[in-house]
């Protein structure tokens, strides 16, 4: 079958227009003062240092912002990796302009009104921002239709050539099963009476007397979930006590180990941990298993189209190159 589900839809400007308005804003030159020099020719165009840098300087801020240390990236070494990946995109619009692959006014149009309703802008606050930054709004447009065709010149060359089909899927999931698999799990209802180190000691033999009382409630008949929601003081008490499912290592031990040794529908002797006195019933269990394929599949297509489209991609970009003539003079 073909890639599905919404995987074949274009890469549009919506998936790169909140990077797109500040990218194209600021990659002017980071100094002034310093006179331009070309990075690199590819075929007919050029590629200027200041747009290496400038892109390359917003990359680092991108990476400040993630909390991560600038300081410790390389930046030639970033530089050069902008570089190639300009001289990748040049390459695209050059092929964009050979195969008369074009964006429309209202594609441009569009992508406009998204960046302002992404960014909260009014056509005032959006002329403002590219006035500061001494940028026509023809020139914006211009940039902003090259940020759009890249991915139409993807899509056109590359994502149409990627096909997936049943055995794909059931081979990847075979191959990857220990990524599919689901825990142990069990669902549980609690009682608990509150005692702690703060508690009057005088009282714990009224609270554990108390818990007693309930447990043989229990055990004569009575619904559990209803004296949950009368008895427990803790917030699931609003829904019978009931905790959903858990997982091993989600719960203080002694909770956990009662837990998981109780049978469905069994329920527990009293048990004390640091918050008080507990009383569990067992409302169902999940052994542990493999998530099904046709539970999974999606995700295995999302991951078998990915890796397609990149190696699919980087043949193609490497033949352009092959048949391009670039100069490197950085």
């Amino acid at each position: 079958m073909k890639t599905g589900r919404g995987m074949k839809r274009e890469l549009g400007s919506r998936q790169i227009l909140l990077f797109t308005f500040y990218f194209l804003l600021f990659t002017s030159p980071i100094n002034a003062q310093i006179i331009d020099k070309i990075a690199a020719r590819i075929n007919g165009d050029i590629i200027l240092m200041s747009d290496v840098k400038g892109r390359s300087f917003q990359i680092l801020n991108e990476i400040q912002k993630r909390n991560e240390n600038r300081e410790e990236v390389d930046v030639n070494k970033l530089e050069r990796e902008v570089l190639n990946e300009m001289i990748e995109e040049k390459l695209m619009l050059q092929y964009a302009h050979d195969n008369n692959i074009k964006v429309s006014d209202e594609d441009i149009r569009g992508a406009l009104e998204d960046i302002k309703k992404q960014n909260n802008l009014s056509d005032e606050m959006l002329e403002s921002a590219l006035k500061k930054e001494n940028i026509p709004l023809h020139e914006y447009k211009e940039r902003l239709k090259e940020q759009i065709i890249i991915p139409k010149v993807i899509s056109y060359e590359v994502r149409s050539k990627v096909h997936i089909d049943e055995n794909e899927l059931r081979q990847y999931y075979e191959e990857h099963l220990k990524e599919f698999v689901t825990p142990e799990e069990v669902r549980v209802r609690h009682i608990i009476f509150l005692f702690n180190d703060s508690t009057d000691r005088n009282k714990e033999g009224l609270i554990k007397k108390k818990a007693a009382d309930i447990l043989k409630r229990i055990k004569e008949g009575e619904d559990f979930a209803h004296l949950a929601s009368m008895f427990s003081e803790d917030p699931s008490a609003k829904n019978g006590g009931d905790l959903g499912y858990f997982t091993r290592d989600r719960m203080i031990k002694i909770f956990e180990d009662t837990a998981f040794r109780l049978k469905k529908g069994e329920v527990s002797d009293i048990i004390r941990t640091p918050f008080g006195f507990h009383i569990l019933k067992c409302e169902d269990r999940r052994d542990s298993g493999y998530r099904p394929l046709t539970e999974v599949s999606l995700d295995i297509e999302k991951k078998i189209f990915a890796e397609k489209m990149k190696s699919l991609k980087d043949a193609w970009l490497k033949k352009l190159k092959e048949k391009a003539f670039i100069e490197m003079l950085y």
